[in-house]
Formats: C-alpha cells, sequence, structure tokens
C-alpha cells in the first residue's frame, strides 16, 4: 500500500477515536519528535507523526493487522516502548536528584507493569539507603538517571545510572531487560542453556581481555594478580549487569571500582558470540 493510502486508511481509523487528554499530550511528543528528526520532509513526516502517533499509542489494540502492518511501514515508528520521566523522588533538602523511568508498551501496557514496579523499588531502596546515611552538614549527593540501550522486536533494556558523590564519585547502575514476548524480566542466566557453565566460560574471556588491554595500553588497569588476593576478579556474578548491543553482542558491565581502579570508571565487556554460541539458548 503506498503511503498516501496508508495514511487515508489511519485518518479514517482516527476518526473514530474518542481522543483523551493523554493522546492530546502523546500526539503533541509525536509531533515535536518527527520535527526534530525529519527536518528536510517535514509536511509528510508530521503529517504522519500526528496520525500514527495516535493510533499507536491510544487505538491500536482495536486497529485491524493489516492497520497494524501498514504502520510499521512508516518511517517516524521505530519504537514500541515509550519512557517517560517522573521526578517524584527528589530531595533537595537530602541533595537527592532522581529521573524515575516509567515504561509503556504501545500495544499492552500491563506487559511492562513488572519493569516499572522493579525499577521502582529499586529507586526507592536505594534514596532511602542514601537519606540513612545522610547526615546533616554532609557534603553528599545522589543523582540517578537512565537510559535506553536497547529497543528491538525481541528485547527491551533500560539502565538507572546512580552517582554518589562525597568528596570522590562512585557510578553504579542496574540494567533491566525485558523479553518483550513475554514481559519478563530476564537475568543473565535466563539467556543460556540450563546447567551451562556460562559464569566460569564468560569469566574467563573477561581475564583474557583484561590481560590483552593492560598489554597493549600502560592507562589500562584491572584487578588481575595484585597483591592482596582477595581483591582479584575471580568470576562473574550469577546475574552479573548485561545488555546486548546493536550488533546483538552479548555485553558484561561491572560499577566502578568493581574490577578496577576508579580511574577506569565502569567498565564493559563484549564478548564475541564464538565464545557463548554453543550455551546460548
Amino acid at each position: 500500500m503506498e503511503d498516501n493510502k496508508i495514511i487515508e486508511h489511519l485518518k479514517k481509523e482516527y476518526e473514530k477515536i474518542d481522543v483523551k487528554q493523554e493522546g492530546v499530550f502523546i500526539m503533541k511528543k509525536s509531533i515535536e519528535q518527527a520535527k526534530k528528526e525529519n527536518k528536510n520532509d517535514k509536511i509528510k513526516y508530521v503529517s504522519v507523526a500526528c496520525i500514527a502517533g495516535l493510533a499507536t499509542f491510544i487505538a491500536l489494540p482495536n486497529l485491524s493487522p493489516n492497520i497494524a502492518m501498514a504502520m510499521s511501514k512508516i518511517p517516524v515508528i521505530g519504537k514500541i516502548v515509550d519512557v517517560v520521566t517522573i521526578n517524584d523522588y527528589s530531595d533537595k533538602d537530602k541533595n537527592i536528584s532522581v529521573e524515575a523511568p516509567v515504561a509503556k508498551d504501545a500495544t499492552n501496557n500491563e506487559q511492562l507493569e513488572e519493569l516499572n514496579a522493579t525499577t521502582d523499588s529499586y529507586i526507592k531502596m536505594i534514596t532511602e539507603q542514601f537519606k540513612k546515611d545522610f547526615a546533616e552538614g554532609d557534603n553528599k549527593s545522589l543523582d540517578i538517571t537512565y537510559d535506553v540501550i536497547t529497543d528491538n522486536e525481541k528485547l527491551f533494556s533500560l539502565k538507572i545510572n546512580g552517582l554518589e558523590v562525597n568528596a570522590s564519585g562512585y557510578m553504579f547502575s542496574k540494567i533491566y531487560n525485558v523479553d518483550k514476548n513475554t514481559g519478563n524480566i530476564l537475568e543473565l542466566k535466563d539467556i543460556f542453556k540450563e546447567d551451562s557453565d556460562y559464569i566460569n566460560i564468560i569469566s574467563e574471556d573477561i581475564k583474557r581481555q583484561m590481560k590483552d588491554q593492560m598489554a597493549n595500553d600502560e592507562s589500562k588497569t584491572y584487578f588481575l594478580d595484585v597483591d592482596i588476593p582477595t581483591g582479584n576478579f575471580e568470576k562473574i556474578n550469577e546475574n552479573q549487569n548485561f545488555y546486548f548491543n546493536q550488533d546483538n553482542n552479548l555485553v558484561i558491565c561491572f560499577d566502578e571500582y568493581e574490577v578496577a581502579p576508579g580511574s577506569m570508571g565502569a567498565v564493559e565487556f563484549i564478548i564475541p558470540t564464538d565464545v557463548i554460541k554453543d550455551i546460548l539458548k
């Protein structure tokens, strides 16, 4: 179906929609985003964004399969998860600044209820602990933000970033990976075959990468073969932070100071597909 026919069909569906205030807000967001992303083709894509934004977020469950398929071919529609920010946790008296995410699924909001409840609980835990540790007069602050790091047909990954500053800074993160087919939050063990030795297989490859980096770059330092044996990196945790990058490679993530000095910051390691291909589900 040609673009003009798609748009005409969507217009007819749109005319049947009872537009609520939330829909108007989302429509405006879609228009503004389209303006930013398509400066050289404003008229065509802004019109499509206006109609498709409403249809996608408000009426998609009521549309026919043909319309849904047609919408997927419109260039400005790429994401099927939208994330908005709330600031309910901000507390100026305690030097806390939080951007708390709320994820919305275009086709089934209930699928992301577990994610939203889990991230909400995690942020509350971090902020409440900070308040307990905070003493009057402390020059201490907590900053929490988030990033969407993966959003494809199969997986949605949301990263909560934390920065606690008290003389020096400490960066930490928590990554939530959602299986879009089930809505379940995946842990690292869930992507591997049962009883597979994924912990040691991945850990050994990370050690190899650490040694290679240190041999090739004097500025790189990791906790390997240090004088204090308990400080050495031995293996990843059972549910180590992870995500899949744009090339569909597994990326293992560590917080600051977890496997390297603070000068290295928070570090990540891309695990070659050949290393884990035989144990992936």
